[in-house]
């Protein structure tokens, strides 16, 4: 009985661990998208599958594929140190515009449990080369049920203040 005490215990320190993990990676989730559709078309060099490593030397892998001419779906996976899988989340996102910055919006549709079905994430993203893109997560304060332009408008205040990405993100190759 100790035994499965124990088993449970590690099982909610993982489940604990990966609700973290995609909130450092991808701020916290939101009822509402950032906008309400693409602003722009698939960035084809987004497309492909990328692997990336965190400070920690955690493992994260994720599928970027073409759905329409602006729309994505994105397969992301925690595998850990030893790259095993942790947990698996997959979406469809597009491009936001807000001010002369682009994000991804995704809207979770398959979920391991931290990110809640139908729920978005916001990520900036940058095109290094052909071959490396960095991801950060948003600061923002805006609450999950904060509507589109509440968090359109907090994310143009941030971007002038120059606090909305505090980190230096994860380098995908």
């Amino acid at each position: 009985n100790s035994d499965i005490a124990a088993r449970k215990r590690i099982m909610r320190i993982r489940a604990l661990a990966c609700l973290l993990l995609c909130t450092l990676l991808t701020g916290c989730f939101f009822e509402h998208p950032l906008t309400r559709g693409p602003s722009k078309d698939i960035n084809s060099w987004l497309l492909g599958v990328w692997e990336g490593t965190d400070s920690k030397g955690r493992t994260y892998r994720a599928g970027v594929v073409p759905i329409t001419s602006d729309r994505y779906y994105v397969s992301f996976r925690s595998l850990g140190r030893k790259k095993t899988p942790r947990g698996v989340w997959e979406f469809e996102g597009w491009i936001s515009r807000v001010s002369y910055s682009r994000f991804l919006s995704l809207k979770c549709a398959v979920t391991s449990g931290e990110i809640p079905e139908g729920g978005y994430v916001f990520v900036n993203y940058q095109v290094i080369d052909q071959n490396t893109v960095i991801t950060r997560r948003l600061e923002l304060d805006s609450p999950p049920e904060a509507a589109s332009q509440q968090i359109r408008e907090e994310v143009r205040q941030r971007l002038r203040d120059n606090s909305l990405m505090p980190d230096e993100g994860v380098k995908w190759k």
